[in-house]
């Protein structure tokens, strides 16, 4: 008899001891309830939204000026070939028949323009380049023939002109990016890859650190994206840095954001 219910009184000691211990580990569990509903709830939005968004992980792919960056400054000194390529791409030239400066507009090359032969820089030419102003983007068209072979080619890089020092976002470029990314996620998570456009939208960044003149110079084919786009870089939050010249004065500058699919 004794021994049935001090085997009885063990069973009930280790059945209250489970118990006890199981209510505590689920009571740790649900430490704070809201909390982890909230953090559930945002984990299987984000798997879903991720799920239609993987091919936009680049949507914003560029914040920078139109074409390749050159200083001003670099420009004005500027009296050869020798002050704007380098002298690894310079050993690779036998000889330059011409190199021509045309100066583009809205993307588009216009009829400005000056000639000359060889790789020094006629005085038009010399001056052409001093006239060109911050955010002006022009073509350097060379006929030239390399060493490795015997064929003339026609080389067209085009640059922007930028600051000594380029305006910036007061919190950086990777902070500038995620917070577009952060914003249009949402807004590109059902829109077919075929369909969407590379879209360019320019803006420029005043002496006194604001945004204006924001214009969209092509678009996504998505004007609701579009509009987003605009709204975004005209409320970006914190500011902007200005630019500032080779005397350290404040200028304006122009930037573009590349967006949509990735394109010239």
């Amino acid at each position: 008899m004794k021994k049935t219910i001090l085997i009885s009184l063990a069973i009930i000691t280790t059945l209250s001891l489970v118990a006890f211990t199981f209510i505590n580990e689920k009571d740790k569990t649900i430490d704070n309830p809201e909390t982890a509903s909230i953090e559930v709830s945002t984990e299987k939005k984000l798997e879903k939204i991720e799920g239609k968004t993987t091919r936009f992980d680049d949507f914003i792919y560029e914040i920078s000026p139109r074409f390749s960056p050159i200083k001003k400054a670099d420009l004005i000194n500027a009296t050869s070939i020798n002050s704007i390529f380098n002298e690894n791409k310079i050993n690779d030239i036998e000889s330059i028949n011409s190199i021509k400066f045309i100066k583009v507009e809205n993307d588009k090359r216009t009829d400005k323009s000056e000639i000359g032969n060889g790789a020094s820089f006629t005085d038009n030419q010399i001056n052409f380049l001093k006239s060109l102003d911050y955010s002006t983007s022009f073509v350097m068209e060379m006929d030239y023939r390399l060493k490795s072979d015997l064929i003339e080619r026609i080389s067209t890089p085009h640059y922007t002109i930028i600051p000594e020092t380029q305006a910036q976002y007061i919190y950086g470029k990777d902070a500038l990016i995620k917070y577009f990314k952060e914003h249009t996620k949402y807004a590109t998570a059902n829109i077919p890859e075929d369909k969407l456009k590379p879209a360019k939208l320019y803006f420029n960044v005043t002496k006194d650190g604001a945004v204006n003149n924001v214009r969209l110079d092509r678009s996504s084919g998505y004007p609701n994206i579009d509009e987003l786009m605009i709204g975004l870089i005209t409320k970006t939050p914190g500011g902007w840095i200005p630019a500032l010249n080779s005397e350290g004065e404040t200028v304006d500058q122009e930037l573009v954001v590349s967006f949509g699919l990735m394109g010239c």
